[in-house]
């Protein structure tokens, strides 16, 4: 994955462009009902779609907040994090997603409380991460993060009862699409650590079943 130079390069940033209150970005959520929000297409939108790191973040983020309690949201969530890695993994320039998932929407109250919870750790991130073993961030092992991403976005649907599964998994898809975007070969690191954690409990209860 290539940077992209209109993506955000701060998850702050991407925060910003995602709040409904930010007057630099809210105009279209007020020019319609201030409850009607953003449709998944349109967050995408306003983060680059050429930017598969920031377009990553914006599913993994929202699942990360309190919206992953919502029925369904890990199973969208999902879907829409498998299908924008796989067009990262095979090098596509420019994300398209399926009409139903890009139709989706959060509102306007939704969208303030993911942003606002998000801000304290996103702000922490920004501070700490710089350019380190950008060598894991880069091709070809960059492959390797959107494989393990798209290995644990595709247990979502089936561990959504699960209570705070989605939520600690889709923390480590944020680290790793964080560090794609950032270049930070230390967080990506973190990232694997929790993936594998998710993982590991994915095993254990495949175990216990058979």
């Amino acid at each position: 994955m290539t940077p992209n130079e209109g993506a955000p390069r701060s998850l702050t940033t991407l925060l910003d462009t995602l709040d409904p209150d930010n007057p630099a970005t809210g105009a279209e959520i007020r020019h319609h009902d201030a409850h009607e929000g953003l449709t998944i297409q349109e967050m995408l939108d306003r983060v680059g779609a050429r930017s598969f790191g920031a377009a990553l973040l914006v599913p993994a983020l929202i699942l990360v907040s309190p919206l992953s309690i919502i029925p369904l949201m890990p199973t969208i969530g999902g879907l829409v994090i498998l299908t924008i890695s796989i067009q990262a993994f095979f090098g596509r320039d420019h994300l398209w997603l399926p009409r139903f998932l890009a139709s989706r929407r959060l509102s306007g109250p939704q969208l303030k409380r993911a942003v606002n919870y998000l801000r304290k750790p996103a702000a922490w991130l920004d501070r700490n991460s710089r350019h380190r073993l950008r060598f894991l961030t880069a091709a070809p092992m960059d492959r390797i993060a959107l494989l393990a991403v798209m290995v644990v976005a595709a247990t979502w649907p089936f561990l959504e009862i699960l209570p705070m599964f989605t939520s600690i998994s889709a923390t480590g898809v944020a680290l790793i699409a964080f560090a794609l975007m950032v270049r930070d070969g230390y967080v990506l690191i973190g990232g694997y650590a929790v993936l594998g954690l998710s993982l590991a409990v994915v095993v254990a209860l495949i175990t216990g079943i058979f």
